[in-house]
């Protein structure tokens, strides 16, 4: 290595920084940071988190929440402090709570339609007492894996929902991710036809010839 850096020698050194600066480090040591600026005076996230729960619970069944339901809450509020989550489930709370608020079209779906607690605060609209829903399909202590929360809204006024984050918890601690598909010839016509319609077959002999 030092005869092909030879013209570069401190590169070899920097190596060695890096090395060093890098001694003890794992990266099962990093873990996710969740914005605190939602905390309701005086009480932790999960303390919040428990109490939004209770209180929108309370407005869906007025005459008792069902055993079943309030046991299924339960359990996920015990999971959700166990693992530190409750910071991630107050903030696409409020996400949705401005959305819902300014009367923009929002539904969250996917793997959090497991969530009593989601469906409780208007997240989700899957009811758990319609359904056998399972929470460890979306949130488990034995994966250690985030939870992953999908909302669409309302394209016409994504926007807006976009600005207040910005504006919420700033535009250097927010950030859009943008997915680019680059169709080849076969693959377009098998997505056209889907959106068309076509059965597979047909599709398929469209995409062969």
């Amino acid at each position: 290595m030092a005869r092909l850096f030879a013209h570069h020698p401190e590169a070899l050194d920097s190596t060695l920084r890096v090395l060093e600066a890098t001694r003890g480090f794992s990266l099962d040591q990093l873990r996710h940071e969740y914005p605190d600026e939602i905390l309701e005076p005086g009480r932790t996230p999960q303390q919040t988190f428990a109490r939004r729960v209770a209180e929108a619970a309370a407005e869906r069944w007025p005459a008792g929440v069902p055993p079943d339901i309030q046991a299924r809450i339960d359990h996920e509020l015990r999971l959700i402090d166990q693992l530190g989550y409750a910071p991630y489930f107050l903030t696409v709370h409020e996400v949705v709570r401005f959305a819902r608020g300014k009367g923009i079209l929002c539904q969250g779906r996917g793997s959090a339609a497991n969530s009593t607690c989601c469906y409780v605060l208007g997240i989700t609209a899957v009811d758990p007492a319609q359904h056998d829903l399972l929470f460890e399909r979306f949130v488990s202590a034995n994966r250690r894996e985030p939870p992953d929360i999908d909302v669409d809204f309302e394209h016409e006024r994504r926007e807006e929902v976009i600005q207040s984050i910005y504006q919420r918890y700033g535009r250097d601690r927010a950030a859009i991710a943008g997915t680019v598909i680059r169709f080849r010839a076969r693959s377009a016509i098998r997505e056209v036809g889907k959106a068309m319609g076509l059965s597979e077959d047909v599709t398929a002999r469209l995409a062969k010839a």
